[in-house]
């Protein structure tokens, strides 16, 4: 249940030229980012019309071979386009690291903006859906910005084909294995918005520099989860590494974190904490009269009286991309947000929705706020005849 600056600069010059890995794939997956339907913060979010101006930027290209202009939001101005009036002042401050790193990967050009972490520097801290309780105040945020090395722009998230290149963004830490440890398994989340053709992502999680003295990292690969293939991780040293024969993007950074910010103790309780997590059952749910009721609607729905007791909403009917992970899961990719905000960006997997692989219907998640019924929506899949799968949100009649 989800309850859920600087002067004006002139116009820049253009370029010149211990879960194992299969599970840890399903976790990230499951916790897909989704819309809040509360009115809460969206973990994706919609262009906002906003008067921050490109900044101009000077980058050195990773090759070393080539330097070239180009022009990108600070970071300042990334928080601005995401209405978060205190991060926007924490990037604006002296312990925001500024970066301006770019790699070039997979037909992508990848660059490494900025970071600031601390407490309580942002407007929208994580709250727990069914305590709503603050989860952690401490948090770390970085902004990369993804760009097409062709010159076509990145699709804007109203277009058809958004979303159809995924990218997974999340910081590493030295000697912690990221099959394991990454923005999904850390308390992260990201925001992110496309403006003049370049995608802006700001991805936050648990303040990770306890672990500076270690090293972290930054990695942005394709697909919509940690890609082993990408990288290369010695056990042995702790180091992680791109994968040069890699086909898709696998940018990696090296966040220049103040080494005195290091806390050894403080990090090995956290991992301890966040291991002990991993093998707790979590605890039951509290249900109102509101979710008794909606409980009661959903146990009575099947495949069969659907159209008797729900109406599809067409406006959200799609077809679903599908794909399959590394380790052979069958995954499917569906979104939609209605006029209200309500809506998803979510996933479903093949071999729970149709286990016998039969054209039919089956049920994935649904949502709703405390106005129960009236707000449900229910995300319903449809396997057709030639393989293809249907997404469409239905609510109740």
């Amino acid at each position: 249940m989800k309850k859920d600056i600087d002067n004006l600069l002139k116009t820049a010059l253009t370029p010149m030229d211990e879960p194992g890995a299969k599970l840890n794939d399903r976790i990230l997956l499951e916790v897909k980012e989704r819309r809040d339907m509360a009115g809460k913060r969206k973990r994706i979010r919609r262009r906002i019309p906003a008067a921050a101006i490109a900044a101009a930027c000077m980058l050195i290209l990773c090759s070393g071979t080539a330097l070239a202009v180009y022009k990108y939001l600070t970071p300042a101005q990334v928080a601005e386009e995401t209405e978060d009036g205190a991060l926007q002042e924490a990037f604006l401050g002296n312990d925001a690291i500024q970066v301006n790193e770019t790699q070039e990967s997979g037909g992508f050009r990848i660059t490494l903006l900025g970071s600031v972490a601390g407490k309580n520097i942002s407007n929208f801290i994580p709250m727990d859906d069914n305590t709503g309780k603050i989860e952690n105040d401490d948090r770390i945020y970085t902004i990369v910005a993804i760009e097409r090395m062709d010159g076509a722009q990145m699709p804007d998230m109203s277009a058809d084909n958004y979303g159809d290149t995924p990218f997974y963004v999340s910081h590493y830490v030295h000697g912690l294995d990221p099959n394991q440890y990454s923005i999904m398994s850390m308390g992260g989340n990201y925001t992110e918005f496309v403006k003049d053709g370049i995608m802006y992502r700001l991805l936050e999680m648990d303040n990770i520099e306890m672990f500076a003295d270690r090293g972290i990292y930054v990695g942005v690969n394709s697909g919509s989860f940690y890609d082993s293939a990408a990288y290369n991780y010695d056990a042995a040293t702790g180091e992680i590494s791109r994968n040069e024969n890699y086909a898709g993007v696998n940018a990696l950074f090296r966040l220049p974190v103040d080494t005195t910010k290091a806390d050894p103790a403080a990090a090995e309780a956290y991992l301890k904490e966040l291991q002990e997590s991993w093998s707790t059952p979590d605890e039951p749910i509290e249900m109102g009269a509101t979710d008794l009721e909606v409980d009661e609607f959903i146990n009575r729905l099947t495949p069969e009286n659907l159209d008797e007791y729900a109406e599809p909403i067409e406006s959200t009917r799609q077809i679903c991309k599908v794909e399959k992970s590394n380790d052979g899961i069958t995954y499917l990719r569906y979104s939609y947000e209605l006029e209200t905000g309500a809506g998803t960006d979510g996933v479903g997997f093949m071999e729970e929705l149709f286990p016998d692989g039969k054209p039919g219907i089956n049920f994935g998640s649904y949502s709703y706020n405390e106005d129960g019924l009236s707000s449900l929506l229910i995300d319903v899949f449809i396997l057709n005849e030639d393989g293809t799968v249907t997404a469409v949100a239905y609510r109740p009649k």
